[in-house]
Order: C-alpha cells, then structure tokens, then sequence
C-alpha cells in the first residue's frame, strides 16, 4: 500500500529532518526530546514550567498521531477528474492514483502542523480494526522515520558510546545480535549498525520497535524471576533508555501507533462494521474470583488431603511426599476457587527446573480432598496437570508425562485464569534458595512429583501403557477417547487447507459471551493475550491467543463436561488443524510454514495458514 515509497534515503526528508519540522509560525524552536534520547531533559522548574512541559508533549504527540492517520488516509483522499478519467486508460489511472496517494503522503510527513479531522480517525482505527491497515503497514511507515543512525549529530558512534556506557543496555543489545551471557561484551557497533539495518538471517527484524518488542517482554520476562525488584526495575529503565537510542523518533511514533491501536476496544460504540452486524445479545463478563486462605484454613484443609503417588527418587535418597513435607515448605492451601460445585484450593507458584512453573492444588470433592500437580512451561500458554512422569538416572524429572494427548492435561479455562491472575500478581518462590527445618535445601520437583507416579524408563511406560497398568485417578476418571467423532476436524495426517476448516454453527463460538480473560508471558513471544468464549450451544469452551503482533491462534477448546478429581473435566476434544500453534513443528507445518520466521525447529504459521483460517478471522474482526 506504500507505491513506490523508500525508506531511509540520506537524502530524503523524514519526520525528524524535514523543512521547518519543530517551528512554530514565528520561527521559536522546540526542542525535540526524541533528537538525542540520552540527554537528562530535566524540569527547569515548577508549577506553570511543568504544566507547559506536559502542554507540549500533548501537543507534540497530537501532531504525532495527526500524521499517521493523514499518512494512511491517503488513498482514500485522492481525487481524479472527469476530465482525466476520459483521456486514461485503466492502467495510466491507477498510476496516477498512485502518485497522487504518494504526494498525500509525502504531505502528511512534511505538514508542520498536522490536523485530522474526527471521521478520519475513526475510519483509519476502523481500517486497523478489520486488519485492512497491519503491522507490517507500521513497520514500513516507520522505516520511512529517519533512523539516528543517518543523523549527522548522533550517528552509530555516539550511540554505540552510551550504550556501552550502560552494562544492562550493552548485555541487552548482545542478546538481540545473538551473544549469550559468556560472550555478550563481544557486541561491538558493527553489531549494532547491522541490527537496526537489516532482517536477520532467522527472520528477526530490529529495525523498528515493532519487532522489538518482542525481544523487550522475552528478555525482561526471563529477568524477573531470578532478579530483586530493585534490579528488575534498573533493567527496564536500561531497556527503555536503549529503545530510545536505538529508535528515536521511530521510538516516539511506535508509542503513538499503539495509543492508537488502544483506541480501538471503544469502535464498538461507532463503528459501521459494529452497526451493521446482526445485534446479538452481550453476556456481562466479570474476572473468575479467588480468595485467600488463612492459615487456620490451611491447616484444616491440609489435615484433610489425600497424597496419591510414587517415592520420589533423587541419588540414594527415596521419599514419599507428605502433608508434614507440604506444610514445612509452606505450600499448603493459599488461594481458594471454585469451579462447578467444588472446591480448588492452589499453593503458592514455584519455580522448577527448565522453565517450568509448579503449583500444588487441592480438590475437595465428595467430602473428600487430593492434593494434585499443576505445571506451565515458560514456552505454552496454558497450565496443564501433571499425571506421571519418567524419571532421570540419577534423580529428577525427565520427562512430563501427558496422559492421552498434550490436550487432555489442560486445565479448565476459569482454573488458567485463576492461575494465571496469581502468576502475575506474585513472584514465584525459588525453593532452592530456601531451608528446610532440619538444615536441608527444599527440592522442588519432589513436591511436583510428589502427587504423580513415576516410572524409571521410556520403555516402562510404554510396556504398562499399551496393557492399560497405568496407574492413578488420571486413568480411571478421564475418558480415553476424544469426544468428537463427529466434529469433522480430526488430524488426519496432513494439514487441511485454512479456509476449509469450519464448525457447526451451535458449536462454533460466541464472541459475545466472553468467559475468561487474561495475559501470560511466553518465551519467544512475550506478552500474549487470552480470551475464552462459550459456544452457541453452553457446550464448550473457546481459548483464543493472540500476541502483540495480533497474530491469533485457538489454544483450546474444552468440553464441559464433569469435573474429575484431578482437576481436569471428564471429557475432551481434539480438533486437530483447528487448533495449529503460531508456531509449528517442521514436520507438521507442511508447506504452509513461513522458513524466514522460525524459532528453533518451529516455523510461523500465521501469514500461510492461521491469518486465513475463518474463525481466527472472524474473532480479530470482533
């Protein structure tokens, strides 16, 4: 939708060097914050001083936001005569409606003073809204801000100098360029100059903000667990001085993008695609509650808990887990929910080794209360139950085992916004660092495992699987076939075409009567959002994904049916296609995989395959 518009000509006039950009009508400079973002802009004073300071940002990002959407509206503001219209064929038409979208274009860049008029912001947060304007329209628009790499007064060699100056933003940059934390005071300007510059060979793209962040929220999310608060904070004000001398004015134009793109939850009020769909009634949605537990409670509840599974296993050391073990680890009951007509009691959230986040639930069910492992991996989205597990020579976890299928462990949707509400309002406990009574350090996958049955080999499982000696209520209460016979969307083997995949109507979801809401970090990712929603029918559960980059994806969906002791509901689904991941295996990609977007063994789907599939469609255009 650029024409025939080029980004990053030294000689080309961008929104931070254009002819009197920063001057106002009589000629008095502004002084431009974005220009060297190292600079201390310090308050010169008080009262009236800063009341003015906050006047002008205002002012400086009305213009900001004024320019973007005059710059989108271009091809809708182009306007050719009769006259023309005669003496041009099909062909010289649209050329001539091409350059003259791309003088509008270059006006809205150049305009001094910018204004847009209310129907134009709404049209263009309209256009945003059904996917007509993306994020790599955003991506394009900035790369048409000149970077300060090009600036004769910063450069890359005084930007190189204070980043270097600051170690978090110097280990920070080496992670983006590819160092890891035995060589990252390698990154040199080079590094840094070939970054901003251009597509990685793995598809990343620095050059902007946009891709960016997703490197910000991976790199801050892995911090925080193992940091204090106060490093934690030092490391995000290193990262948001590193994104300002990275970017510049491209920094200040992302953040107004995005206010923009916030914008859009109030369209529902004015937008003609809102007006203009059948009106279907709205089911209030409120966040699923929890409440804390006292410890008179929790001792009560604890006194009650059946503990079902194996020894644990660690070197010489072999051990069952215990309500004593529980209490002395302080991870009895701490939060209390309830789903269905029961009870779910959940620990305190612990760390666990690869990645892994543990938790201990409690469910009262009959009179009766089993304590149960809950687990989430740093790279999913959603918590899972952990049934059995294969044991690691020597001790350990070495594998998670999944029951029937990685969907048949996933717990109930109103149960991952519970734990998920808890995840981000809490630091997880680091066991490790932690002493037991006796003088010993707490081990934290003896109390995962604790609850589980281990088994000492790959080929142990496997033998016990296929005679159906499997032990634990995992393999007595959930059924072991899908209930889906007759969805018509199982795996058959090979990827069905995306527009193909559909479901029955009183199945398929109703993005009117939202369920559950909520965000998660996830490695590679970031920040993801997740939204469920029922079915037409009040049978099943929809979990929607979407990342910052609005690419969406269905994580899961439930059946509702009863809930089991374990914590998990009887009966699930598997739809196969339907629910393809953003990012999938090599193998199970086809040839619908994007091979310059990849992560480790994984290629996107989203551009091939999930950006086409008419549910995912229909639930961004919602």
């Amino acid at each position: 939708m650029f024409g025939r518009l080029k980004a990053d000509k030294t000689h080309s006039r961008s929104i931070d060097g254009m002819r009197n950009l920063g001057m106002h009508g009589d000629g008095a400079m502004i002084l431009d914050a974005g220009a060297l973002p190292w600079k201390n802009n310090a308050l010169v004073g008080a009262g009236d001083h800063v009341d003015q300071r906050v006047e002008q940002e205002q002012l400086q990002a009305e213009r900001e936001q004024s320019r973007i959407i005059n710059f989108f509206s271009a091809d809708k503001a182009v306007v050719v005569s009769a006259e023309e219209i005669v003496n041009l064929g099909s062909r010289s038409l649209r050329e001539l409606k091409r350059e003259r979208a791309n003088d509008l274009r270059r006006l809205a860049l150049e305009e001094t003073e910018p204004v847009s008029t209310p129907e134009q912001r709404e049209l263009f947060l309209e256009r945003v809204a059904k996917g007509e304007i993306t994020v790599q329209d955003e991506t394009n628009f900035l790369l048409l801000i000149r970077s300060p790499l090009k600036m004769p007064d910063i450069g890359p060699e005084r930007m190189f100098e204070h980043i270097a100056s600051d170690p978090r933003q110097k280990q920070i940059l080496a992670v983006a360029v590819g160092l890891n934390a035995l060589n990252w005071q390698r990154v040199d300007q080079d590094a840094m100059v070939r970054i901003l510059s251009s597509v990685q060979a793995n598809g990343d793209d620095y050059r902007t903000p946009v891709g960016f962040a997703s490197l910000r929220e991976h790199f801050l999310s892995g911090i925080r667990p193992k940091a204090s608060e106060q490093v934690y904070r030092r490391y995000v004000q290193s990262m948001d001085e590193l994104e300002k001398l990275l970017y510049g004015q491209r920094m200040n134009y992302y953040k107004q993008f995005e206010a923009l793109r916030r914008e859009i939850v109030h369209l529902a009020d004015h937008s003609v695609v809102v007006q203009q769909t059948r009106p279907r009634a709205t089911v209030q949605y409120t966040h699923k509650g929890f409440e804390l537990v006292t410890a008179e409670r929790c001792s009560e509840v604890l006194g009650k808990v059946i503990i079902d599974g194996d020894t644990w296993k660690s070197g010489q050391l072999e051990q069952h887990l215990g309500t004593h073990s529980i209490a002395e680890a302080n991870l009895g009951p701490h939060y209390e929910t309830q789903l269905d007509r029961d009870k779910i009691y959940l620990s305190e959230m612990f760390q666990l080794p690869g990645g892994y986040l543990g938790a201990l639930g409690f469910v009262e069910q009959d009179g009766r209360i089993k304590a149960r492992s809950f687990y989430r991996h740093s790279s999913e989205v959603l918590w899972c139950y952990l049934p059995d597990y294969i044991r690691r020579s020597g001790g350990g976890i070495e594998r998670y085992c999944t029951g029937y299928g990685e969907k048949t462990v996933l717990l109930p949707t109103e149960l991952q916004e519970v734990l998920m509400q808890i995840e981000m309002a809490t630091r997880p406990r680091n066991l490790t660092n932690e002493v037991t009574s006796g003088g010993s350090y707490f081990e934290p996958e003896f109390y995962l495992a604790g609850t589980a049955y281990g088994y000492d080999s790959l080929q142990e499982y496997q033998s016990l699987w296929s005679y159906g000696h499997l032990k634990g209520d995992y393999y007595q209460e959930v059924s072991r076939d899908p209930l889906n016979h007759d969805m018509g969307v199982g795996d058959l083997g090979h990827k069905k075409a995306p527009y193909t995949l559909s479901i029955d109507h009183s199945r398929s979801p109703n993005f009117n009567h939202k369920i559950a809401e909520f965000e998660v970090m996830v490695a590679d990712l970031g920040n993801v959002r997740v939204e469920g929603f029922r079915s037409w029918d009040d049978q099943y559960n929809w979990l929607f994904a979407r990342d910052m980059r609005e690419r969406a994806w269905i994580e899961n969906v439930e059946v509702l049916s009863p809930l089991t002791s374990t914590g998990l509901r009887r009966d699930f689904v598997m739809m196969g296609d339907l629910t393809t991941a953003l990012y999938e295996h090599t193998n199970q990609a086809g040839s619908y995989g994007d091979r310059n977007d990849t992560k480790g063994a994984r290629q996107c789907m989203w551009h091939n395959y999930l950006s086409n599939v008419p549910l995912i469609k229909e639930y961004l255009q919602s």
